[in-house]
């Protein structure tokens, strides 16, 4: 029992409701779970820079999921877009470490979820640090699918993240690699933290606003420019 006054017990209860923790009710309050955090990650992974380009390129690459595949799924909101698009599959497995993918997917049947651990990310929620690293490292799929800060064909796929080891690994850890990237991507410097370089990609999903020049070039370099219309 709290040793509090039943008025400041009210406005403590007030002050939580106000806050969106609970819901008062007659004599007491109870939690209040009108939307749960895969609704609140969808509303805030819809309102995003580039949103139609986007959508198409997640589409394209949600195309090339079977049932029964094996796939890992990086951070980022294309990433989170596509997984939007995997309801329905069937006996589809999706490694992670992306929380608010992995939330998305939770209550599918037909999706076994497993995500990677270590420590969160505020600016994406995507888990990093030497147990991600370790985890992706000892796993094998059949496809894996990730993002990018930017890609230039001198330093291939470079990321502003903290850590990106943990997404080296990840891209290391499949058959095959597909990067998810909007034509902006191509348009920035290079960041200093290497990801991948460009002979370890198998795919680059893209929109069409990137330059003939860079695609040719992409080509030569042995990758497959898949352009989502």
């Amino acid at each position: 029992m709290l040793s509090i006054s039943p008025s400041t017990a009210r406005i403590l209860l007030q002050k939580m409701q106000d806050k969106g923790l609970l819901k008062r009710t007659h004599g007491g309050a109870i939690l209040d779970n009108k939307e749960d955090r895969s609704a609140t990650h969808h509303r805030d992974y819809m309102n995003i820079a580039h949103r139609e380009e986007k959508l198409k390129i997640a589409a394209s690459a949600a195309a090339t999921v079977e049932d029964g595949d094996y796939i890992c799924l990086g951070s980022g909101t294309t990433l989170y877009l596509m997984a939007t698009m995997l309801h329905g599959k069937q006996d589809l497995t999706v490694v992670t470490d992306s929380i608010p993918i992995a939330y998305e997917l939770l209550n599918d049947d037909g999706i076994t979820i497993y995500v990677s651990g270590g420590w969160i990310m505020k600016r994406n929620s995507a888990c990093r640090g030497l147990t991600a690293e370790n985890f992706f490292k000892e796993i094998h799929v059949d496809k894996v699918y990730n993002g990018a800060d930017s890609i230039d064909l001198r330093m291939g796929i470079t990321s502003v993240d903290f850590d990106p080891r943990t997404e080296s690994a990840l891209c290391r850890s499949g058959e095959t690699c597909y990067i998810l990237a909007d034509s902006s991507k191509f348009k920035v410097h290079p960041y200093l933290d290497n990801v991948v370089n460009l002979p370890e990609i198998g795919h680059i999903i893209t929109d069409t606003g990137v330059d003939e020049a860079q695609i040719s070039a992409l080509k030569k370099a042995g990758i497959d420019v898949i352009l989502a219309e």
